[in-house]
């Protein structure tokens, strides 16, 4: 279901309006933040600031309030509620450099999302035979299974390659289309995330397409990519879509056109293209949307020069453009560590670190680490020069070594990723990020919201509703019933003892924020 937009009135002088900016951020968009030994943050592009957030929020008030303090208030209480689509108004396009490891970390906090069910089109090598058409569909969700490595039961001489599902889809002809030209050509598929189950929309197409997607899901509309929310204004309230309807045309699949003799050469017949006959992609109407609930959501990492592929029929793109060392050779740079910067696992948690080696012994190992940064870059690049192609020469570079990626994330988004990134359990490396992110560019950007978010999430106590029951009964006195609490929450156990348990020690780290004695 729609919402008319306000028809103006057609004897009015048109409105003019101007791109809101921001002069602290406009003042460092381009220059680099230097991180880690050779990596970098920077600000290409943003849209929004907090006035876009509390319009967004009194929409019917048109510009908002014209006080800084009420503009202030409203947004400490979105941020304090959780209302969350209101920051989800503005938007940041950041480049960054990055050690490849850290950057496996950074993409699971992946945006643009395609909801399970949607189907990838693949077209089949022209030597495999097929009744009907060379198209050949496959499930999102599928290709995630297929990628994760295969549990080998068998005995060791008869193992199969755990990772053979994955490889066999990477060597998949993924449709995409030539975004200079329209013609549909084909990329391969780099990785698959499963990102969690989210809001998630309906779009139908005049032509009967549809397809499942989040809001902030770019599509290839008639006037570039964007966002369904950008494109639109789709929002989900009371479990209806609302949206800006219009004439919103979006590409899709394609349609075969003839050949003009120019291209009738030698490179279209190797294409795979059949007669004198190409695919291009064509504009097709949207028609509606609707809310389709909560889904699990996955999207896809492709191959450039084009980070697009077609999904239901649509086109639709990746939300990471990475640096690819399959058409471009590897950045001749890589993390290095410094004798007293090695970390010690941790004794409780396995996915942490604590402490450091001694620079003595960490001086060993940073030696060893310089040495095998040498060879590796080394074997590569005889691999180039023995013209070795370079998707297989980059197999054994280190994780360490860099790679560039542009990100474009909202701020509701973005504020989630600092919420886990800079948090002292996170890994070092992506914390020095998340920080400079977070001090450096989005406080500049929209200083209200970043300080209700340190005020409401970063610096904020949480409860569960265990720890306020045990911190009742020690306030009111009866020690007694605290510790019986932490027996019956297996905290302790039942000779009043503690167990090895994580809930229990992040309590006791509340108690002591908090000045409260722990009565076990």
């Amino acid at each position: 279901m729609s919402e008319e937009p306000e028809i103006p009135d057609a004897s009015r002088e048109p409105e003019h309006l101007s791109r809101p900016g921001v002069p602290e951020l406009d003042q460092i968009l381009g220059s680099p933040f230097p991180i880690l030994d050779d990596g970098f943050i920077r600000v290409v592009d943003y849209m929004g600031s907090d006035k876009s957030i509390v319009q967004a929020a009194r929409v019917s008030y048109g510009e908002g309030t014209k006080q800084v303090s009420q503009d202030r208030g409203l947004i400490r209480y979105l941020m304090r509620h959780h209302h969350t689509t209101p920051f989800e108004m503005c938007d940041i396009k950041l480049h960054v450099r990055v050690p490849m490891d850290c950057w496996r970390q950074w993409i699971r906090h992946r945006t643009a999302c395609l909801a399970e069910g949607t189907e990838i089109y693949f077209d089949l090598p022209g030597d495999i035979e097929r009744r009907g058409d060379k198209l050949y569909k496959l499930k999102i969700e599928e290709i995630w299974k297929r990628f994760e490595p295969a549990c080998n039961r068998q005995p060791l001489d008869k193992q199969k390659n755990p990772l053979f599902k994955r490889e066999q889809i990477q060597q998949m002809r993924l449709r995409q289309v030539n975004e200079d030209t329209g013609r549909i050509q084909h990329t391969r598929i780099v990785n698959v995330y499963q990102n969690g189950v989210k809001p998630v929309f309906r779009m139908t197409l005049t032509d009967g397409k549809q397809i499942e997607a989040t809001a902030d899901h770019r599509f290839l509309f008639s006037n570039g990519w964007h966002t369904l929310h950008a494109a639109t204004g789709l929002y989900e309230k009371a479990g209806k879509a609302i949206w800006n309807t219009g004439d919103h045309f979006v590409y899709v699949n394609g349609v075969e056109v003839e050949v003009p003799a120019l291209y009738q050469n030698r490179d279209w017949l190797d294409s795979g293209y059949n007669g004198q006959k190409m695919t291009m992609a064509k504009r097709i109407r949207v028609e509606r949307f609707e809310f389709a609930g909560h889904k699990e959501t996955y999207d896809l990492e492709v191959e450039g020069p084009y980070h697009n592929f077609v999904a239901n029929g649509m086109v639709t793109h990746n939300s990471v453009n990475e640096y690819s060392t399959r058409y471009s050779i590897a950045i001749d740079a890589a993390q290095t560590t410094e004798p007293s910067q090695w970390r010690l696992q941790a004794g409780g948690n396995r996915q942490g670190s604590e402490g450091t080696l001694e620079p003595e012994v960490g001086a060993v190992f940073t030696q060893k680490e310089q040495d095998l940064l040498r060879v590796s870059r080394q074997i590569y690049e005889e691999r180039l020069e023995a013209g070795i192609a370079r998707e297989q020469a980059r197999k054994d570079l280190p994780l360490s070594t860099y790679t560039e990626a542009y990100w474009k994330v909202n701020l509701h988004n973005l504020l989630h990723f600092l919420r886990l990134r800079m948090d002292d359990h996170a890994q070092w490396e992506i914390r020095q990020y998340a920080l400079t992110i977070g001090y450096e560019i989005v406080s500049r950007w929209c200083p209200i919201a970043w300080q209700a978010f340190l005020d409401y999430r970063v610096q904020a106590l949480s409860l569960t509703r265990l720890d306020w029951e045990i911190i009742r009964a020690i306030q009111s006195g009866d020690r007694k019933q605290a510790i019986s609490l932490a027996i019956k929450f297996r905290f302790l156990a039942e000779d009043g003892s503690p167990r090895r348990n994580r809930e229990r020690s992040e309590l006791e780290a509340k108690l002591g924020q908090l000045n409260i004695p722990i009565p076990w």
